[in-house]
């Protein structure tokens, strides 16, 4: 069998054989007028086209399969780009939702965030001012009683010292508020007491601007003598009373702290509130002894007696 021509060598033959140089030359009468062109070369070239014919058909027809092939992989594809624009589409609007959401919870967390510093603000302002009225309050009932025992004094010059000491003993009283003890810190040679408190308030998770000194004669002696003898007590200024206030509340947990057991903290108190406390601590062991069925301890100048919990 012999091999196929191709549509255009096909065209390309059967011009040269009529001797025409396009197909828009070719009529039925150069077939007629060419002395090649016999009845078996029309045979042939029938044959030979209708061979062509088929060819063409079937290539029409892969051609078709493989366009409704396309098609049908264009369908599934523009399916599957119709899901995920619509999965998009949601997934946008669960994102907007979320961001919503968390837009609601950052507003929500700013009120809330101005309300304490609102609060902390109002705390702040109410301790001070009632510092200020107690100072005011004990300074005024100072000076009324200078007052009265100056009334008969014979000297206006008792009066004029009265009223410095009255004074002295509101500033002091009023610097005191902003300071307070710590006990039982090793004192050693050469130390940096600063770094030592800093290390007592970080246990207490505070870290405020503070200005120490250890209080009490601090006489030479030998390293021995360092040892034996009792640590002297530190002085702590800070900046408020309310800060006073805040590391006092949480003196307490140096209890819980092996590195700190020995160490407690105090208010700053004058030579006669120390005295007052003391019988307190007097009387707070009297009633140990007494009464050991319950607990006891001081709170402001008095002892509070109450019922041990199971």
């Amino acid at each position: 069998m012999s091999e196929t021509k191709g549509p255009v060598v096909w065209t390309s033959e059967v011009l040269v054989s009529v001797n025409v140089c396009s197909l828009s030359d070719l009529t039925p009468q150069c077939f007629v007028k060419s002395r090649t062109m016999t009845r078996d070369v029309m045979a042939n070239r029938l044959c030979e086209a209708l061979k062509i014919i088929d060819g063409c058909q079937k290539k029409i027809a892969e051609l078709k399969a493989t366009n409704d092939e396309l098609d049908e992989v264009s369908i599934e594809n523009y399916d599957v780009s119709m899901k995920l624009s619509k999965k998009l589409e949601q997934v946008k609007l669960e994102s907007a939702a979320k961001l919503v959401d968390l837009q609601t919870k950052v507003v929500t967390l700013q009120d809330d965030l101005l309300a304490e510093k609102d609060r902390q603000l109002t705390e702040l302002r109410n301790s001070v001012i009632e510092s200020v009225e107690t100072t005011v309050k004990e300074g005024i009932k100072s000076y009324s009683k200078v007052v009265q025992e100056s009334c008969n004094a014979p000297s206006s010059a008792i009066l004029q010292a009265d009223l410095k000491s009255v004074v002295k003993n509101v500033v002091e009283e009023e610097d005191r508020s902003r300071s307070f003890m710590i006990f039982g810190v090793k004192e050693e040679t050469g130390e940096d007491i600063g770094v030592k408190v800093n290390d007592v308030l970080l246990q207490l998770n505070l870290k405020p601007k503070v200005d120490v000194c250890r209080v009490g004669s601090g006489a030479k002696s030998t390293p021995q003598d360092s040892a034996d003898r009792r640590p002297r007590p530190v002085k702590v200024t800070v900046g408020s009373s309310t800060i006073v206030k805040e590391v006092l509340s949480r003196a307490k947990r140096l209890k819980d702290c092996s590195q700190f057991r020995g160490v407690y903290l105090a208010p700053d108190r004058s030579l006669e509130q120390r005295t007052e406390h003391k019988k307190l601590v007097v009387e707070l062991k009297k009633r140990f002894s007494d009464q050991p069925e319950k607990r006891h301890f001081i709170r402001g100048n008095e002892i509070i007696s109450v019922e041990k919990r199971d």
